[in-house]
């Protein structure tokens, strides 16, 4: 805030001063340029109450419409922002402007600040105008780029921002890192994967040491269905020296099975235990065969529960393989997983063992007759 205050206010000074110039066949009020000049000057020693007090005698003197009611409406906007009353401040920069008596480049600047302080009112919609409209009569420098980009995102209107934000880092390549992050996050947000990739590799060239980039990447690549990619991405980051908690891996798992996704949630985690980034465990194995059976990759779900109860010994984990086996019509398999489930079976499990024996053999008995 104290640094906008500061560049808004030299702005206002540099109007001011040059405004006698600028419109030089108009000719401006001496008992109005006087409190200019005076308000000016007390400003800067931090009077502000006296500096508000000279430009309200000098508005009574102003006349409507004029260059100097507007030099001094202008001068008490900038007046506002360093008093800190930005609502204030907007009210008189657009009572200024609406006279169109500055000069066009005063005004077309005065019109970005007020934009600038728009954005910081959360008035983006306000904001947005102002700097369309700017943007087509005159393509915007990267300051003005900058807010305009910064509106769009807070509207989430992701896909306009993008392109501006693109042509302000190519114009700064040694932009803050946020603006390539910027730049991840809102293609991520419209599922361009592929392009949020692109922007955090950029970035971890910048930041090779950033465990916040290398996890996003990875979960980037993920959501896009590159698991294998995923998974090699953070075997990269833990050979540079990056150390991934067990959580961080489990919750970008995670993430894809909020998002609706087991087969890629199953993917990744078989890709991160191929990797021996994560350990393998009962609990581990349990949640990728629960996985792929929500997926209903029934091969890999049935070799799943298969591997896992042979572990286990669980009655839970063959009733699992054999309600595969059910679906499937594999009466054999059937039979066998429910006898090596029986022995730990529960009073509930017994009952539905017996159902499924008896269902196996009547399907086998006419399968044989």
């Amino acid at each position: 805030m104290n640094r906008l205050r500061y560049s808004l206010s030299v702005l206002g000074v540099c109007l001011v001063l040059s405004a006698g110039a600028a419109h030089a066949q108009q000719a401006i009020n001496p008992g109005v340029f006087s409190a200019l000049n005076s308000a000016q000057q007390a400003q800067e020693a931090g009077d502000h109450a006296r500096a508000e007090s000279r430009l309200e005698s000098a508005l009574e003197q102003a006349g409507d419409g004029s260059l100097e009611r507007a030099l001094v409406e202008q001068r008490l906007g900038y007046l506002a922002i360093a008093r800190d009353r930005n609502a204030e401040a907007i009210d008189w920069l657009r009572k200024a402007l609406a006279h169109d008596q500055l000069s066009d480049e005063a005004a077309r600047q005065d019109r970005i600040n007020l934009a600038q302080l728009l954005i910081m009112q959360e008035r983006y919609r306000e904001a947005v105008t102002l700097l369309e409209r700017e943007h087509a009569q005159e393509a915007l420098s990267n300051q003005p780029k900058r807010l305009l980009v910064q509106a769009y995102s807070r509207l989430q209107q992701y896909s306009k921002a993008i392109p501006i934000a693109e042509q302000v880092v190519a114009v700064e390549p040694g932009v803050e890192s946020s603006w390539y992050q910027l730049l991840a996050g809102m293609n991520q947000r419209l599922e361009r994967y592929r392009e949020a990739e692109r922007w955090l590799k950029v970035l971890l060239k910048r930041e090779p040491e950033n465990t916040q980039t290398w996890r996003q990447l990875a979960g980037v690549q993920s959501q896009g269905g590159r698991q294998v990619a995923a998974a090699a991405t953070l075997r990269l980051a833990y050979e540079s020296g990056i150390r991934f908690s067990a959580s961080d891996l489990d919750n970008l798992v995670a993430l894809q099975v909020r998002a609706g996704a087991p087969w890629q949630a199953a993917r990744l985690l078989q890709a991160l235990l191929d990797e021996q980034l994560l350990t393998g465990n009962a609990t581990r194995s349990e949640r990728l065969a629960q996985l792929w059976h929500q997926a209903r990759d029934h091969e890999r779900a049935h070799a799943a529960w298969l591997a896992l109860a042979s572990r286990s010994g669980q009655a839970e984990h063959w009733l699992r393989a054999a309600g595969i086996q059910l679906e499937q019509g594999q009466w054999d398999q059937l039979l066998s997983s429910l006898k090596q489930a029986e022995p730990g079976a529960s009073a509930e499990q017994r009952d539905l063992i017996r159902q499924w024996q008896q269902y196996a053999q009547n399907a086998l008995a006419v399968g044989n007759s």
